[in-house]
């Protein structure tokens, strides 16, 4: 079985409004949805919106177009 590095905390969770329960439009429970999403490994990651959109922002700001901008 491939390692999916379930029970691990995503890495963006310190800046995510899911994690930090500032988005307050969701209709299920935050412990759950952090269960699903931020507390179960590349599983539950793959699935998260605002895990890609993180990973997006990193590529970016780890670019050398980006690092020349600055």
């Amino acid at each position: 079985m491939r390692d999916m590095n379930l029970g691990l905390l995503c890495r963006y969770a310190d800046k995510c409004p899911l994690y930090k329960g500032s988005d307050k439009k969701q209709d299920m429970p935050l412990h759950i949805l952090r269960n699903v999403f931020c507390n179960r490994g590349m599983k539950g990651w793959k699935n998260c919106i605002r895990f890609h959109k993180f990973r997006q922002e990193d590529k970016i700001k780890n670019s050398p177009d980006f690092a020349r901008l600055r």
